[in-house]
């Protein structure tokens, strides 16, 4: 046969037919149900190597639903799924199964763990070559720098940045690049990739995704900035009501035809009249050095819509939280004169509240300013906030779901909507279309320009440039100062974009740095506190008795404290997790009791009595996270339960220790304390954990469970592990109760709960999880057990023990707030 041409039945000649592509995955009849609702009813998708398959539509169309289904996420009502020609049941089909086959998505919202390093994030996405690799490490931080670059070039991020300091836009750009550095991966789905990237990186990933699609490498793009889709695709599919409105060529496609496809109008709307706006009418004044380019100070008075521009990081999301009265604010002076309310950027960090319903989530912005003993009326609060969903097409029906039930673009209709039920003179919005559909958009457009003629001030900082011909006046941020102010017909994308590369000046370029320097070095002193605190405790202690100073008398001062530092311990990795036990040191004291009753008198009886107390515990972690029941109460009703089992095992203080456990605890090497040397052991076993993979993972979880999921980890195994470890800590401060004091009480651990707390959070470790600080813990759990030896040897009383211990963790966590390094909340 011809290479050239085939002859059909009529003798006309046709092109050879293409080489059929390998499919990756097929999707038939998938229908899903919650409730009465069809998020998807009877949807067909097939993926084949090497596609690009544009997934558009509406917010709450049912596109989420449908790449939860295909990513092991969720399971269908109806439907099956194939892999290249095979079927397979989906209930053996989760999220590790979709990886083992070669399907990673990038979520809208964005799956990362944003305390820990872009390289452990990457190791997070394919842990296996990390087990076998000591230098484990610097493999996944090479990769991650390969896997940028490969993707944005010249994207200057470091992969051993902490992702919280990371901007929004690179975080978004870590992710994209951590799945497509994925091996084996075989279809990647990209969920509204360029939200918050600007035009030069959208380029770079869309000239990523067609080299890869030509190498065979399938794509799934969905994207609300039909341009891109248009631009990326070869084919196209269009959702609708949970049903499939249109699938076809790319060719055959036009963005006018795909908006009226998706119930929108192709109309976009433009600027409003602000002939009713007064100049004397001012609400924001802007000046000092954020105006000194321009050389004049800057009025925004009521009834404009004022956009803020330039690259991304210039300084315009620093201006809106300036305005509003949080976060930074400008070395220039700032002046509002009226109430504002804000739309907030980063929905998950800043925006949403996770456990309240759609209705609460966005009354809540009326609620704030009636008065605080004000009666609440759930039927006013639903009329209310009927009004502003309506206008944006969000569903009253879904007012009592819970707000993360909604897809990314519907949670983002509701905070606007909770910023348009107020009656806030001005209306801040960070970027507040991201993720948001056409139709939707045009409808946001429509209501600003209503809202503005009303007589409200809108200040609008977006991502999109085009968006800024909506504005009476954009304001052009580079360098942290406003360089540009384009008004009118002026403001063009052109103009926008040329302004935005204009270096500022270097008048009081130096305040910056300077600012900068003094802030690291107050948090650097502060991070140092608990060492600090602990040195000045025992420099005072020795200064007055200095036989403190030698081997005996430290030992003897400090011997005591190695209990509490053992819990402390325990308890850090309970907290690294974003949990609280209220019950770590009743188990402390039951293993003492155990310890010194049938270990001691049972040999036989007594390590397993321990082993069974330490299964006990770790079985915790899977009652919480089996039964979603907060820790806080599992371990508050098993302090109980450890403190009546000792008083049945021993109802008054008494027992013996082992002699092998005496010993274990009471040699000496002659040159240094023991308690030191015991210390320091507990210290860099802890720190060793905290550094291998399963320290990574722990921490992960303790930040954002959800994208550990989405990553394919198991919660409730490693709520094990966790619980696990802190039993064996523990378990270690029992036994060393009883060494210590040659006997045993059940009560004897009673205060080590809250003073662990206390430690911990002394040390740097934060409550919400995530952020652990070994060595600092330790040092902090070791200040607060040397405060009575301090009251006695100044003459206090120790009736002050507890207070004194009180006023210097408060001291402590007001000099760390007003310290905290808050580059990730810009």
């Amino acid at each position: 046969m011809s290479q050239l041409a085939v002859a059909d039945q009529d003798g006309a000649a046709t092109a050879p037919a293409a080489p059929a592509r390998p499919s990756v995955v097929s999707l038939s009849r998938i229908t899903k149900s919650f409730g009465p609702t069809l998020a998807n009813a009877g949807i067909d998708l097939s993926v084949s190597a090497g596609d690009v398959i544009g997934l558009v539509g509406g917010n709450g169309a049912g596109k989420s639903t449908l790449m939860r289904i295909l990513c092991g996420a969720m399971w269908p009502t109806l439907g099956s799924i194939s892999f290249a020609g095979e079927a397979l049941d989906f209930t053996g089909y989760d999220t590790n199964e979709a990886q083992r086959r070669g399907i990673r998505m990038v979520h809208q919202e964005l799956s990362l763990c944003a305390n820990l390093s872009v390289a452990e994030n990457f190791f997070l996405e394919t842990p296996g070559e990390a087990a076998s690799r000591p230098g484990w490490r610097a493999l996944y931080r090479t990769r991650a720098r390969a896997a940028l670059d490969a993707v944005f070039p010249g994207n200057g991020i470091d992969a051993d940045a902490e992702v919280g300091h990371l901007s929004i836009a690179e975080r978004q750009m870590v992710e994209i690049a951590r799945a497509a550095a994925t091996p084996r991966v075989k279809l990647i789905v990209l969920d509204e990739p360029t939200s918050s990237l600007d035009l030069d990186r959208s380029k770079q990933l869309r000239a990523f995704v067609r080299e890869r699609a030509e190498a065979g490498l399938a794509f799934i793009f969905i994207s609300h900035k039909l341009q891109e889709i248009i631009d990326i695709a070869t084919e196209i599919v269009v959702l609708r009501n949970g049903r499939t409105a249109w699938q076809g060529k790319v060719a055959d496609a036009s963005i006018a035809g795909l908006v009226q496809l998706m119930g929108g109008d192709a109309n976009p709307v433009h600027q409003h009249s602000v002939a009713a706006a007064s100049s004397k009418d001012v609400l924001v004044r802007l000046s000092g050095t954020l105006t000194a380019e321009l050389g004049r100070d800057i009025d925004i008075v009521r009834g404009e819509i004022i956009g803020l521009a330039g690259l991304e990081g210039s300084g315009q999301k620093e201006l809106l939280h300036a305005i509003f009265g949080t976060g930074h604010r400008h070395d220039a002076a700032v002046e509002r004169r009226a109430e504002a309310s804000f739309i907030a950027g980063d929905r998950q960090k800043e925006g949403v509240f996770p456990l309240w319903s759609v209705l609460s989530n966005i009354s809540i912005g009326a609620l704030a300013r009636r008065p605080a003993l004000g009666l609440v009326s759930e039927r006013a609060n639903r009329d209310t906030a009927s009004s502003a969903a309506g206008k944006l097409r969000l569903d009253d029906k879904r007012f009592q779901s819970n707000i993360t039930e909604l897809s990314g673009g519907n949670q983002q209709k509701a905070l606007v909507a909770r910023a348009l039920v107020t009656d806030a003179p001005i209306i801040l919005l960070d970027d507040p279309t991201r993720g948001v559909d056409i139709a939707t958009k045009q409808d946001f457009y429509r209501h600003c320009n209503e809202i503005a003629r009303g007589g409200r001030t809108l200040v609008w900082h977006t991502t999109e440039d085009a968006e800024l011909l909506a504005c009476d006046r954009v304001l052009v941020f580079a360098g942290g100062r406003i360089v540009r102010e384009l008004v009118g017909e002026a403001i063009t994308e052109s103009a926008i974009v040329g302004a935005s590369f204009t270096q500022p000046t270097d008048k009081l370029a130096d305040a910056g740095p300077r600012a900068a320097t003094a802030a690291g070095l107050a948090r650097r002193l502060v991070n140092a506190a608990p060492f600090i605190g602990l040195a000045a405790v025992l420099g005072i202690m020795i200064s007055a008795n200095p036989a403190v100073a030698s081997i005996f008398g430290l030992d003897l001062l400090l011997m005591p404290a190695l209990s509490l530092v053992l819990v402390t311990a325990a308890q850090m990795f309970i907290v690294g997790g974003s949990e609280i036990d209220l019950g770590v040191g009743a188990f402390a004291g039951l293993v003492s009791v155990l310890s010194a009753t049938l270990l001691y008198d049972q040999p036989w009886l007594g390590p397993l009595a321990l082993v069974a107390a330490l299964a006990a515990y770790a079985g915790l972690g899977g009652l919480i996270q089996a039964r979603k029941i907060p820790a806080i109460v599992v371990t508050l009703g098993a302090s109980f339960i450890w403190v009546g089992i000792g008083y049945a095992l021993q109802p008054t203080p008494g027992g013996a220790s082992p002699d092998w456990l005496t010993a274990l605890f009471g040699w000496s090497v002659g040159f240094m304390p023991t308690s030191i040397i015991l210390m320091a052991a507990v210290a860099l076993i802890v720190l060793v954990i905290d550094r291998l993979p399963l320290g990574v993972v722990l921490r992960g979880f303790g930040n954002n469970p959800i994208a550990m999921i989405r990553s394919g980890w198991s919660p409730t195994r490693y709520a094990l592990v966790r619980y696990l470890i802190a039993g064996l800590f523990a378990g270690a401060a029992g036994l060393s109760l009883t060494a210590i004091n040659t006997a045993s009480d059940i009560n004897s651990g009673n205060s080590f709960t809250l003073l662990s707390v206390a430690a911990v959070v002394m040390g740097g470790c934060s409550l919400l999880g995530g952020i652990i600080s070994p060595v600092g813990a330790i040092a902090g759990a070791v200040t607060l057990s040397l405060i009575g030896a301090l009251l006695g040897t100044l003459s206090v009383s120790s009736d002050y023990n507890a207070a004194t211990q009180g006023l210097i963790l408060i001291a402590l966590l007001t000099l760390r707030s007003l310290t905290a390094d808050r580059r990730s909340e810009q």
